[in-house]
């Protein structure tokens, strides 16, 4: 069971619908791993469903009210399965169906060394996702957020100032969160990152990845 979870606001927003792109596929990963966030979710769709209930009623035609109970019928007779967090691979169901790769396809560029991250990225704008790998003991530099940032642990584990994540964990930073990760010492960390806006880098080299790097 995960230690750490989306604020509930972020919850909120998933079940309703209004999240980012790339927020609400480190959510819906999340809930992979989570049962417990995967009640709550279904809890406040539900919710959602009896608010709309009382809402006047639209007028629809016979056919499309027929084919919307024939597929309502469908699903009723053939719920789906629990989500998992993965069939054989590392990335969960939500997470592999976007990015079509395990780790092992996908290229890789050096921030410093032990420390990669995806070429895959998704979002455009301000909100992006891509993965991030931390060997065993890296370090992620020091470095600030601009903006709002997750990170959804999927092997290994880190530790910052503000506590230690493992798989299914959610680490959730506000604008101007100084902090940096440090890999589990046994085994390599993969985390699902999103942010906002680009990190600035704080430590000595700073200036230098500032400049070759915006993740």
């Amino acid at each position: 069971m995960p230690a750490h979870h989306p604020a509930p606001e972020r919850l909120l927003d998933y079940a309703a619908g209004s999240l980012h792109e790339v927020q609400a596929l480190l959510v819906a990963s999340h809930l992979a791993y989570c049962p417990a966030c995967r009640a709550q979710v279904a809890e406040m769709e539900a919710c959602g469903g009896v608010l709309l209930e009382d809402l006047p009623p639209e007028p629809v035609s016979d056919a499309l009210f027929g084919a919307l109970m024939t597929r309502l019928g469908e699903a009723a007779a053939s719920p789906p399965p629990a989500p998992a967090p993965s069939s054989g691979g590392l990335f969960p169901g939500p997470l592999r169906r976007a990015i079509g790769a395990e780790p092992e396809a996908l290229d890789w560029v050096r921030v410093v060394p032990g420390v990669h991250l995806s070429t895959w990225a998704i979002g455009a704008g301000t909100a992006s996702a891509c993965l991030l790998r931390m060997a065993p003991r890296a370090r992620v530099p020091a470095h600030r957020h601009t903006d709002s940032e997750m990170l959804l642990v999927m092997t290994g584990g880190f530790s910052d100032e503000f506590g230690a994540y493992r798989v299914g964990d959610v680490a959730s930073y506000d604008t101007g969160t100084p902090h940096h990760a440090v890999a589990d010492a046994d085994g390599e960390c993969l985390c699902l990152l999103v942010q906002d806006r680009p990190l600035v880098f704080t430590g000595p080299l700073g200036w230098l990845l500032n400049r070759g790097f915006r993740f």
